[in-house]
């Protein structure tokens, strides 16, 4: 049971009205996350910064999913899970490349696990990873600056798993049940 609201355009406060007002039109109907978030606007204003800079990244689509879904999957997120999930299904990741993600199984792709393990260090550690550590993410391939970019995704996840945690956020039927994830799994 949870005692935050799932807001529409009509019952958010004055701040949230517009975006999600915004987000409807664009996705055809509200994620349940930011109709909870809706109750703090300030906070659905800063969750939707941090998401739109953590898409200009060089990270790629791939590997922007791969961040959230790590740390979704490490706070127990069962709606970012879900979102995530079907965000990686429209992006066209495959299948067994969503599945590794959700269940933290080795993906088969030796740049994608050196980003997986260094995301769950990273956030295992609140940031105090080894010279190792940040030697593998190097050696696969990337930069001190996918290093900090890195650290952009985790602060968008914290944001978001700490409120739907919180706030017991259900999954979106849009996401498509064969999306849902939970914790439990």
């Amino acid at each position: 049971m949870s005692e935050f609201p799932l807001h529409t355009p009509q019952t958010a406060p004055q701040a949230a009205r517009t975006i999600l007002k915004d987000v409807q039109s664009r996705l055809g109907f509200i994620p349940t996350m930011y109709a909870k978030q809706a109750e703090a606007p300030v906070v659905l204003k800063t969750y939707r910064m941090l998401d739109e800079a953590f898409e200009t990244t060089s990270l790629t689509t791939t590997e922007r999913l791969v961040v959230l879904m790590t740390v979704s999957r490490y706070h127990a997120c069962d709606f970012c899970m879900s979102a995530h999930s079907w965000r990686a299904q429209i992006a066209k990741l495959s299948p067994p490349l969503i599945e590794a993600l959700r269940t933290g199984a080795l993906t088969g792709n030796t740049r994608l696990d050196a980003l997986a393990t260094f995301t769950y260090a990273m956030v295992d550690s609140r940031g105090a990873i080894s010279d190792d550590q940040l030697q593998a993410f190097r050696e696969a391939g990337f930069s001190r600056q996918q290093a900090l970019e890195v650290i952009l995704g985790i602060a968008a996840k914290v944001m978001t798993n700490f409120t739907n945690r919180l706030a017991h956020t259900p999954p979106n039927p849009e996401f498509g049940s064969e999306n849902v994830w939970r914790a439990s799994q």
